[in-house]
Formats: C-alpha cells, sequence, structure tokens
C-alpha cells in the first residue's frame, strides 16, 4: 500500500513497524540481488558488495504479521471480518504482481521461472505449499506461512487462546520442540509453522507491551523460553537474531525506537508489500539483460531496485484504488417484506 502521509490512521498505528517492514524488504531484494541471484541466473555476475544475511528481512516480517495480526483482532468483531481484510488486503496486489511475473518470465526469463497456465492459475489461491503446484515466485512461500499463521491465531482468537499469550506462545515452543526431538511428518510441522514459532513469538510477546497490559519485565521469562528453544534448535546466528529482534520489538512497543518514524523509511514501508512481491523475478529478469549487455553488475543491481521500487508504487496504487472502489460500491439488500 502506498502512502504518503507520516502517520497514517488510525491514530494508534504504531508507525514504526511500517518503516521495519520496508527495511526487512530492502534487506530481502539486496539479498536476492548481490547473492542468491547467481541460483536463478547461471552466469550471473555477483556487485562487489553481497548482502549474504538479507534474508533475516523474512524472520522480521514473521514478527511484525504476530504483532500487528494480535492489533487487528483486537477490533475485528468475526472470524469471517478477519477473513475478508486479509484478503483484501494481500489478494489485489498478489495477483496483479503475479501477472506481471508470469508474463516477464514467459518472454524474458529466467526460464526456470516460467510456469504454464495451469499452473499459473493454481497459484491463484496462496496455497502452493500445500498443493505442491510451482511457484509463479519462489518469494510467495512466504506468503503461504502468512496465511496459515493468520490461520492459526484467527483459530485461537476463536477460541479465546489468546487471552493467555504467554500459555499460546509457551505450547507453541514446546511443540517446536517435541517435532525437532521426535520424527514428525513434514506437513504437520509446516502446517503448525514449527519452524517460524521463535520469529511470530517475538511479535506476540512484544503486542501487549505496546498495549499496556504488560511491562516489559513480565515478559521475560517468556522470552528466555524463546530464546532457550532457539539456542537449542537451531544454530548461533539464528539465536543471536531472536535476541536482537526481541531487544528491537520490546524498544518500539516501549516507543524508544522513534528513529523509525523517518519520513523515508515510512515511505519505504508504504511500499514493501508490492516491492516484495514484484522484485524477484522481474528484477532478476532486469539483471541479466544490464549484464548480458555488458552494464556493471553494481549498476545492474541498483537499476533493478530503481526500476522495481518504481513499479511497487504503481502496483501498490492499483491496489488502493481496487479496495477504494470496494469500499465506495454500495451493496444491494432485500427490501423488507
Amino acid at each position: 500500500m502506498v502512502r504518503t502521509d507520516p502517520c497514517p490512521p488510525p491514530a494508534n498505528r504504531l508507525c514504526e513497524l511500517d518503516a521495519l517492514r520496508g527495511l526487512a524488504a530492502l534487506a530481502v531484494v539486496f539479498y536476492h540481488y548481490s547473492y542468491f541471484i547467481q541460483f536463478m541466473v547461471p552466469g550471473a555476475t555477483l556487485p562487489a558488495l553481497q548482502v549474504r544475511w538479507g534474508d533475516d528481512g523474512v524472520k522480521l516480517f514473521f514478527a511484525i504479521s504476530a504483532f500487528a495480526m494480535l492489533a487487528t483482532l483486537d477490533r475485528t468483531p468475526t472470524l469471517l471480518a478477519f477473513a475478508r481484510a486479509r484478503a483484501r488486503r494481500l489478494l489485489p496486489e498478489y495477483w496483479l504482481a503475479m501477472a506481471l511475473t508470469g508474463i516477464v518470465a514467459w518472454l524474458f526469463g529466467p526460464a526456470r521461472l516460467a510456469v504454464s497456465p495451469m499452473e499459473w492459475l493454481a497459484n491463484l489461491p496462496l496455497m502452493q505449499k500445500l498443493t505442491g503446484v510451482p511457484m509463479v515466485d519462489g518469494v510467495y512461500w512466504t506468503l503461504n506461512v502468512e496465511v496459515i499463521f493468520y490461520t492459526l491465531i484467527a483459530l485461537a482468537w476463536r477460541i479465546g487462546a489468546l487471552r493467555s499469550i504467554d500459555r499460546l506462545v509457551l505450547a507453541w515452543l514446546a511443540v517446536r520442540l517435541v517435532c525437532w526431538l521426535l520424527p514428525t511428518p513434514a506437513w504437520v510441522q509446516f502446517v503448525l509453522l514449527t519452524d517460524h514459532a521463535a520469529w511470530f513469538s517475538v511479535g506476540l510477546i512484544a503486542y501487549p507491551v505496546w498495549r499496556g497490559t504488560a511491562r516489559w519485565q513480565d515478559q521475560r521469562l517468556l522470552a528466555a523460553a524463546i530464546l532457550g528453544v532457539q539456542a537449542f534448535t537451531a544454530g548461533l546466528h539464528a539465536t543471536l537474531l531472536v535476541v536482537g529482534m526481541m531487544a528491537l520489538f520490546f524498544g518500539i512497543a516501549m516507543g524508544r525506537v522513534r528513529g523509525l518514524r523517518h519520513p523515508l523509511l515510512l515511505w519505504l514501508g508504504g511500499i514493501s508489500y508490492p516491492l516484495y512481491l514484484v522484485h524477484a523475478g522481474i528484477g532478476y529478469a532486469i539483471i541479466a539483460r544490464l549484464q548480458a549487455a555488458g552494464i556493471n553488475a553494481d549498476i545492474a543491481q541498483l537499476a533493478a531496485l530503481a526500476a522495481m521500487m518504481l513499479l511497487a508504487m504503481a502496483v501498490g496504487q492499483a491496489g488502493d484504488a481496487w479496495r477504494d472502489r470496494r469500499s465506495a460500491t454500495p451493496h444491494l439488500r432485500r427490501a423488507p417484506t
């Protein structure tokens, strides 16, 4: 979504999360353009600076999503309203980006991203990881994870499990630990999001601090549990990352990271979702063409980034326009009898 106001309504919106989402998206873009492109475009020249840690931006997405969904559910009347709101937020930009990426892949490559028309249609419901169909763009895997998280958190809200975030987080971490210790079918781990439990849990435990129902000191036991499970089941990098994320999210929840309210960062946050959707396949095609024409790898990377930012703005504006039209469309009602 494209925004120009420094801190959009509602008034209690945590704008720092928008900026953080933008920085996370930018990190992922640089990861793909500076390092991962070698696996998608064989023979591509890598730029001088390679952001190999940029895929950690995805973990930030998950923590932000957990925080934001708790805030959304606090003002959501029904499960149906929640589902409709999520669909309106995700699908317009996703479908448009999928169409653009499919066209570019068919016409210009990379060849490994080209899918058949039937496979393209099978990508529409955002269930590729469950159905096994090839993705129009590999970055969509995170959207599959997000959709499953929305389902799990909505069900938890419906049965009242969100009244005790502590128990929910501890139960999820326990499931993560059991799945790590015991042989567990891959589909069970995916549906329960055990590989991503720590990242989502960071957002879950930070939200009550922002809402004012808990102090950060009250969350130390939960933070220690997240850190302990992460240290036991993941490597040093992932453990240090979760420490930094918890410090960052608690700081944001307490209003200590006001620097993220810079207008440029908020603008970047405003285009972060469409930028994430369009940057990979189309960006690879641009970089490959520019390098084939003799353009330096660093310049090709920056040119692709600039082009994708412009395209993201257009896709975001198209999504906003669709939502505005839908909101303005009167709904027919049955006449009283």
